[in-house]
C-alpha cells in the first residue's frame, strides 16, 4: 500500500502538515498555557499546531480517498536561496538595521524565483520595511534598529 501512496502530493503534504502540527503542539506544552482570558506563551503555538494537524489530517484523508496530482521533486536551488535569505536577515538585522537587512533578504529570496526583477525587489523591500516598522517598532515597541549606528 505504501508504494501506491508514494508520489501523491496530497498524501505527502498531509503527512508533513500533520507531523509538524503535532510537533508544534507537543513542544508548546513545555510553556505555561494559562487560560483563554489570560493566555500564556504556550497557548498560541498549541492552538496553531492543533489547527495545522487537523488540516493535515483533512488533506491526508482527501489524498487517500481521491486520485490527486503526482508530486514533483523539491527544487534544491530555491530552497537553499530562501534559507540563505533568512540567515542573512538574522545576521544583518542587529548590526546594520532593518533598512539594509530587509532588502538583502528580499533580493536573495527573489533570486530563487524565475520572476525576479529589480523593480519587484525594490517594491517588496519598501513594503516589507514599512510593514515591519509599523507592526514591530511602532505597535509592539520592539527595539529593532532601523539603521544601526
Amino acid at each position: 500500500m505504501i508504494s501506491k501512496l508514494n508520489g501523491r502530493a496530497d498524501v505527502e503534504a498531509g503527512i508533513l502538515f500533520t507531523l509538524f502540527g503535532i510537533l508544534t503542539a507537543g513542544l508548546s506544552l513545555q510553556y505555561r498555557l494559562g487560560s483563554i482570558a489570560t493566555m500564556g506563551p504556550g497557548m498560541f503555538p498549541l492552538i496553531l499546531g492543533t489547527i495545522l494537524a487537523i488540516l493535515g489530517l483533512v488533506i491526508l484523508t482527501k489524498g487517500l480517498l481521491a486520485r490527486g496530482e503526482k508530486s514533483k521533486s523539491l527544487p534544491l536551488g530555491p530552497v537553499i536561496m530562501i534559507t540563505a535569505s533568512l540567515l542573512v536577515f538574522a545576521f544583518l538585522v542587529l548590526p546594520v538595521g532593518l533598512v539594509a537587512a530587509i532588502p538583502a533578504q528580499v533580493v536573495i529570496a527573489l533570486w530563487a524565483s524565475e520572476h525576479f526583477t529589480w523593480k519587484r525587489a525594490a517594491a517588496l523591500s519598501a513594503g516589507l520595511l514599512v510593514f515591519c516598522y509599523v507592526v514591530f517598532v511602532h505597535f509592539l515597541g520592539i527595539a529593532v534598529p532601523m539603521i544601526a549606528v
